[in-house]
């Protein structure tokens, strides 16, 4: 069969998971999986040490022998598992404030001056976004999410997403923007990873203030200087009293904010019937082009595109002229069950309403229902809670080195290990990998090695 075919498998895993997954051969093997060449060489030696040994195993991965244990469920170091990084004194700077408060701004000053550098962000459109400022100022800068990967000849530069960062190279200067998100249960580990494992002499880190006690006490244990800098909100920001009541109430400028892609088209279609105005979408599934096209038009003056009925996506940090936030509820589900906002939720989406020298210099936020209106406010007063532990999960070479200790086991077998048997320090929990783990169910049944099935579950 041609490299360019699309292939679809359909298994039924233990799950009882049925899917069918296609994929374009030409491009799966594009995808880029950061190992190390050190890595990859104490991997070799390794094996070639298990295999030489003809006799009881020189390393015992089990756990069970009386000597040279290799406990795999010791998570307890994960600073230890970058040595390139750790090689380096880093300078870690902390831009932490409010949304609408330059501290994005500010880091990317920093690196667009730096001779070689990487952004870490949470979102594709993110990741776009920095990489269209910086070759705009004639910085050469790759793009590079879990979808896409745009090289430019000669990059020093790199805008990625913050799963893709590379932990293997060496730069002047890094960001990790949202780093609040070392907290979140399922991609937590991912900004953990960045935190500890790029190796850079500057790491500008932007985000909330409630995160800077975890990331000092984090990187107490590496030796990297850290300094924070606070900053105000540069636009006025203002809850109203009343709600919204009717859609003959959207005005231009308005970002009606709702939690399902069902009751975003559904809004769309309820307004626009109404005859006054056109609306742009943003959800996070939307594929990368249609997102930047969305918020484009939406951002245009001259067309008629001029409300916006979003996702929670548009809370991190995209660059969109919004006059006013209207929560269509405060209540989202979450994967698991229905539940309230976070006060650092809230305070995320409704940030975004009146952009820095933007057309609508001052911001505002309502409900459409009036019950919503007190939780609005209270959080909007409140900070956000400090947050007490992030997201790990095991590397690649962790993972690796179990599987040559037990060759029989999948990678959901490998990843179950993990999850039921880590040992963590007070800093960090385990990160949810239901999803994963999912995934993992299925290609554990197609013809794949253990690093082509990593690629898909993390992808």
């Amino acid at each position: 069969m041609a490299y360019s075919a699309v292939v679809g498998f359909r298994k039924v895993s233990a799950l009882g998971i049925s899917r069918v997954l296609q994929a374009d051969k030409g491009s799966l093997w594009r995808f880029q999986l950061e190992t190390q060449f050190g890595e990859v060489l104490r991997l070799g030696l390794l094996t070639r040490n298990y295999r030489k040994n003809s006799g009881p195993p020189k390393f015992d991965f089990t756990g069970t022998e009386a000597t040279s244990k290799f406990d795999f469920t010791d998570l307890t170091c994960p600073h230890t598992w970058y040595p390139i990084a750790r090689k380096k004194k880093r300078k870690v700077i902390l831009h932490v404030g409010p949304t609408n408060s330059g501290k994005t701004y500010s880091a990317l000053k920093h690196l667009e001056k730096s001779s070689s550098g990487v952004y870490c962000g949470p979102l594709r459109l993110l990741a776009w976004e920095v990489a269209k400022r910086l070759n705009k100022a004639n910085v050469p800068c790759d793009l590079i999410t879990g979808q896409e990967k745009e090289l430019k000849e000669g990059a020093t530069h790199k805008a990625v997403t913050v799963e893709m960062a590379d932990v293997t190279s060496v730069y002047d200067c890094a960001i990790i923007d949202e780093i609040q998100m070392v907290g979140c249960t399922q991609r937590g580990f991912a900004f953990t990873r960045a935190l500890l494992g790029i190796a850079a002499d500057e790491l500008h880190l932007c985000g909330d203030p409630a995160v800077v006690p975890l990331v000092e006490d984090i990187l107490k244990v590496t030796g990297d200087d850290v300094e924070v800098h606070t900053y105000e909100r540069l636009s006025p920001l203002v809850p109203l009293k009343e709600p919204v009541s009717s859609v003959s109430s959207i005005k231009t400028g308005d970002c009606l904010v709702t939690f399902s892609r069902k009751d975003i088209y559904a809004y769309k279609k309820i307004i626009e019937r109404a005859g006054n105005h056109f609306c742009s979408v943003v959800y996070g599934s939307l594929p990368p082009e249609t997102r930047t096209t969305q918020a484009t038009r939406f951002n245009d003056e001259t067309n008629d595109f001029d409300v916006l009925v979003a996702s929670d996506a548009i809370g991190m940090g995209l660059n969109l002229n919004i006059s006013r936030i209207i929560f269509s509820t405060l209540q989202k589900f979450d994967g698991t069950g229905t539940r309230d906002l976070t006060v650092s939720e809230i305070k995320q989406i409704a940030g975004r309403a009146g952009r820095f020298q933007s057309k609508f210099p001052i911001g505002e936020v309502t409900c459409l229902h009036k019950e919503d209106l007190p939780l609005l406010h209270a959080s909007l007063k409140s900070p956000s809670p400090l947050l007490e532990r992030a997201g790990l999960f095991p590397t690649f070479d962790l993972l690796c080195r179990y599987s040559l200790a037990h060759p029989k086991h999948g990678l959901y077998q490998i990843l179950e290990h993990f999850v039921e048997n880590a040992k963590l320090s007070s800093n960090y929990f385990i990160s949810n990998v239901e999803d994963m783990m999912k995934v993992a169910a299925i290609v554990d049944e197609l013809p794949l090695g253990l690093q082509e099935k990593y690629l898909f579950v993390v992808s």
